[in-house]
């Protein structure tokens, strides 16, 4: 059958194989005209177009209609098969199966149904998301033009979670790229609202509430409480910058004071927002977040101040060694006090809070232990001005203690300038100030062990101990040239202090050993108070220690949340521990400085001395007060003994007529030395009557007894006794001048008799406590003037040229005066045997004598002594 065109035009026009090509191909075969028939081609091809179109919008609005409530079936589905499922799994809970053959069909059939539910649910996203990610991403541009911003977010959030339900998909990265643009574009618009609810939130909490939502919903909370934390404390910053510090290097005192009454007060202010940021922080962000906001809100109230507070702090006192300064070294102590205070407060205002979270059933976001590393840092960034000045400290502390002693050893040496023997006011004046100067340094010491406890917390002790110790030392050493100027004043002149001495100028010289005195006492006292210190400290860096291994073995812990517990509240001293341990602890360690503590600790309880060169500054102070005393007692028996030994009557040939009726009696120079040894006890007892300079006097007689020795040395090597060629005869360890001058060693070896004690020993038992101690104070200083007197007259006697036989009766008669003056005194030990024995040896004649000396027993030391004595007195009567 044959086919018309027209047919075959349709055919080809409803064929899968249609082409344009072969279309017009076929139509045009035709034998009409070419033109009508390419017309009615092309209006039946418009005709067929515009019936297509019309066919796909139709199926295209069938598909929008069907796919919601394909939704919607699914939906029902899930819900049936989730009660299945929930079903199924009462009836595993009920049923016991009793065979193992295999699993039922019934639960083959529910595990298909689960599978097929949740391919169901994949499909439903799927679809969801794909009909309408286009719908959804035009629809954000208009939001955003008409700034509905929260419209905006929330249909980014639609877009991120269609992104996530067509991962797998093709085309991601278009989908991604999309979203990144949109995110970017919202970002853009939320920050000036943001800014805008930051700088009203004082007033209206609401905006900022709603940018963390809507923050929230982006997941930018971090760039967000980012903005929050740097925005928060600028009226704190603004009030720490509007102070303004007047830099007046004339009147440092006057800005140290300034800051450190403000700066307090604005602690207080910064303690008052931390209360306000708790109740602000948990409205906006939450009580989960609360701690570790207030963290980052302390440490940002901080941040920008630090260079400004270590400016501040150098104006007041300059932390380099190199610079010189006028300031107040404890100005810079008491605002690090300050600073541990507010610290203290602040992290007691954080650990609660943390505390009242936790125990309110809330986890926070900050587990205990990052909490308490975060805040211990913050610690050591706060007080980071400060490390310049305890890394410095013992440099800084002998400048700032030098710049305080100076002035006064100005003072102290102005103090003994006019000074004369003839002026017994400008005496008294001098000694008055030297005492009242004496214990200047002492509080200062103390101040400067002070800031080594502040600020070094134990860290470096000998460094610091060091420093003090010689601060002492030559604060001692002042008063020991001062006390040596006095003494070369009044030795000056001593014709003119023998002429106007009398008892006033005892008293008043006496009164220099309450300078020594004061000085030792106070020494002592301060070895003490160091020891303590030094204990609390040594306890102190052990603690902390055990605190670090502690939280060092829990941050190792694979339960270290749990295990860790905060402390509710560290005191200044712990958060001192912290700071330092990381400033001093770079430089010394914890074993370290414990050990040295302990070190310093044990010298002391071994008897030994904490601040040895200040000890043995004391010991040359009291030495040269005892000198000066020393000095101006015996300076009439020194003026009357200097030329004694080159008088004329050693050499006299004949008795006078008087020496035949009335005996030899004694020469005028032993009267005048024997009078004033016996005035002498009048003079010392007036002082023994004020009972606290008589127990500061005694704190300085360590030791009074060796001033004497001198004389005693010169008698000794006057006499032709070689001590070095000798020593090893004596007792092994002695000093064999001061044995000699002892004269115990004398006793049954020597002519004349020995010393009486027991007189005196026995009546001393009839004293009372004061009594004693006033007795033997006087006793004391008569018994070192006594042997200075009789050292320097032994001397003198074997430097007489020559003894005539009148010469050697003359010296008989007076040395035997003088063994009676120290026999009255009652003194222990006086008067030594060898004035009695020098007495008889020049006493016996020339063949009693020779024999006396033949017969000394010189196998041992003292009778070798006794043995060179005695033929050096038988070579001046020229004996031998």
């Amino acid at each position: 059958m044959a086919v018309s065109k027209d047919d075959q035009l349709k055919d080809l026009l409803n064929s899968d194989q249609f082409s344009i090509a072969a279309y017009l191909n076929l139509a045009l075969y035709d034998e009409d005209d070419q033109q009508q028939r390419m017309a009615e081609l092309a209006l039946q091809l418009q005709m067929q177009t515009q019936s297509c179109h019309e066919e796909i919008g139709k199926i295209g609005a069938e598909l929008q209609a069907i796919l919601p409530r394909c939704s919607a079936d699914i939906g029902r589905v899930g819900v049936g098969l989730e009660g299945l499922r929930i079903d199924a799994a009462s009836l595993l809970e009920s049923t016991t199966m009793e065979t193992s053959e295999g699993v039922s069909s019934s639960l083959e059939t529910l595990g298909i149904l689960h599978a097929l539910e949740a391919n169901l649910q994949r499909s439903k996203e799927i679809l969801t998301a794909a009909a309408t990610w286009d719908a959804t991403l035009s629809s954000i541009a208009p939001l955003l033009a008409q700034q509905n911003i929260s419209e905006a977010v929330n249909a980014l959030a639609q877009l991120e979670n269609g992104e996530r339900a067509l991962r797998g998909m093709p085309n991601p990265e278009e989908r991604e790229e999309a979203i990144a643009k949109v995110r970017q574009q919202v970002s853009t618009m939320l920050q000036p609202q943001l800014k805008h609810a930051l700088a009203n939130m004082s007033t209206r909490l609401a905006p900022l509430q709603q940018c963390v939502t809507l923050y929230s919903k982006l997941n930018k909370m971090d760039a967000l409480k980012e903005e929050y934390i740097k925005n928060r404390p600028s009226g704190l910053h603004k009030s720490w910058f509007d102070f303004k510090m007047a830099y007046d290097e004339q009147d440092t005192d006057k800005v140290a004071s300034e800051f450190t009454t403000w700066l307090p007060a604005w602690y207080e202010n910064v303690l008052s927002f931390m209360s306000e940021e708790r109740r602000q922080s948990t409205t906006i962000f939450g009580t989960a977040l609360v701690p570790g906001t207030l963290v980052k809100v302390l440490w940002e109230c901080f941040r920008p101040l630090l260079s400004s507070f270590q400016s501040r702090l150098e104006n007041i006192y300059s932390s380099d060694p190199a610079r010189p300064n006028k300031g107040s070294f404890d100005s810079i102590c008491t605002l690090y006090e300050s600073t541990l205070q507010f610290l203290s407060l602040v992290y007691e205002s954080v650990a609660n809070c943390w505390i009242d979270i936790t125990e309110s059933g809330v986890v926070p976001e900050d587990d205990a232990l990052n909490l308490y590393r975060d805040l211990s840092h913050i610690f050591i960034q706060v007080l980071a001005p400060f490390s310049a000045y305890q890394k410095n400290l013992s440099i800084l502390e002998a400048q700032y203690m030098a710049g305080h002693t100076e002035p006064v050893a100005k003072q102290i040496q102005q103090a003994v300038m006019t000074v004369s023997s003839s002026d017994f006011e400008s005496l008294q004046h001098a000694t008055y100030n030297l005492q009242n100067m004496a214990h200047f340094i002492f509080p200062l010491a103390e101040g400067s062990l002070g800031r080594f406890e502040l600020l070094n917390a134990g860290y470096g002790p000998t460094k610091a101990l060091s420093t003090i110790d010689h601060v002492l030392s030559i604060h001692a050493d002042e008063l020991t040239m001062a006390v040596k100027s006095l003494s070369a004043a009044m030795a000056a002149d001593e014709k003119q202090l023998v002429t106007s001495f009398d008892d006033s100028h005892v008293l008043c010289t006496l009164g220099v050993l309450k300078v020594a005195g004061t000085f030792r006492r106070n020494l002592k006292a301060l070895e003490k108070k160091t020891c303590d210190r030094l204990r609390l400290l040594r306890e102190r860096i052990e603690t902390h220690g055990s605190r670090v291994k502690g939280i060092e073995d829990t941050a190792g812990s694979l339960s270290s949340k749990k295990a860790f517990t905060l402390p509710d509240s560290l005191s200044l001293v712990e958060i001192d521990s912290i700071v330092t341990k990381a400033v001093c602890g770079k430089i010394e360690g914890l074993t370290t400085a414990a050990t040295a503590l302990q070190r310093l600790i044990d010298a002391e309880d071994n008897a030994g001395r904490l601040f040895v060169e200040a000890d043995e500054a004391t010991q040359r102070l009291m030495k040269s007060c005892q000198l000066f005393i020393h000095d101006v007692c015996s300076s009439i028996p020194r003026q009357y003994i200097v030329e004694m030994s080159s008088m004329s009557s050693w050499r006299e040939g004949s008795e006078s007529a008087t020496d035949t009726s009335y005996g030899i009696l004694p020469q005028p120079y032993i009267n005048h030395i024997g009078e004033h040894l016996l005035a002498l006890v009048q003079a010392l007892e007036p002082f023994t009557s004020d009972r606290e300079a008589l127990s500061l006097a005694n704190d300085a007689m360590l030791g009074l007894r060796d001033i004497a020795l001198e004389p005693w040395r010169d008698f000794v090597l006057g006499a032709g006794y070689s001590v070095e060629s000798s020593t090893s005869s004596w007792s092994p360890g002695s000093n064999v001048i001061e044995e000699i001058m002892e004269g115990t060693c004398f006793i049954g070896l020597t002519l004349g008799g020995s010393p009486i004690d027991d007189d005196v020993e026995a009546g001393s038992d009839d004293l009372t406590s004061e009594e004693a101690l006033k007795t033997a104070f006087c006793d004391s200083w008569l018994d070192v003037v006594g042997l200075s007197v009789t050292g320097r007259l032994l001397d003198r006697i074997v430097h007489i040229p020559s003894l005539s036989s009148k010469g050697c009766d003359h010296l008989s008669a007076d040395l035997n005066y003088l063994v009676n003056v120290f026999s009255a005194l009652g003194i222990t030990g006086h008067p030594h045997p060898l004035l009695g024995h020098i007495s008889v040896v020049a006493a016996l004649d020339g063949t009693s004598l020779s024999e006396q000396i033949q017969a000394r027993d010189r196998s041992d030391a003292v009778g070798g002594f006794l043995y060179v004595l005695e033929m050096h007195v038988a070579k001046l009567r020229g004996i031998f």
